[in-house]
């Protein structure tokens, strides 16, 4: 597994209450010669810089909403399950536990601060023919629209 993190670095020393939005794609990149899917524009230039593959295919997008101290979980291609908890925020960087399992085993576990807006992200897991990328887009939010209920955390 490879943990590839793209940031804007911009910090103010403050911390901060409210929620985090958290958008998912999950993306199908492989070598079959056919570009990249127009839903992902915005992502193109990393995926291509950082990743060699000659295709990159949406399979699913997901939008959530948490508040700080709370988990969030996505359903991913191949039943991989993502968590992810936003542990506080200092200014505009947003700090992020982020757990990604197949069935009940965690593959990884991370914590990373990451700026609001920014994209991390995570590739390796073999999917269908290719590989799966995951990008994960944290955008802090003061007045949470989505109340949301905790996760629970997978028995170990």
């Amino acid at each position: 597994m490879v943990l590839l993190v793209t940031l804007a670095v911009s910090a103010a020393a403050q911390h901060s209450a409210g929620a985090v939005e958290v958008r998912i794609n999950s993306v199908l990149a492989s070598d079959t010669n056919k570009g990249c899917d127009a839903s992902l524009r915005a992502l193109q230039r990393h995926l291509e810089r950082l990743f060699h593959f000659t295709t990159y295919h949406l399979v699913s997008h997901q939008d959530r909403q948490t508040r700080f101290g709370q988990l969030v979980e996505f359903d991913l291609p191949g039943g991989r399950i993502l968590q992810i908890e936003p542990i506080d925020r200092d200014g505009d960087m947003i700090h992020l536990e982020v757990t990604l399992f197949e069935g009940d085993q965690p593959l990884m576990t991370t914590d990373f601060k990451i700026i609001s807006g920014g994209v991390l992200l995570v590739g390796g897991p073999r999917y269908e023919q290719g590989a799966l990328i995951i990008s994960i887009e944290p955008l802090a939010v003061d007045e949470p629209s989505i109340p949301t209920q905790p996760v629970a955390r997978p028995a170990n």
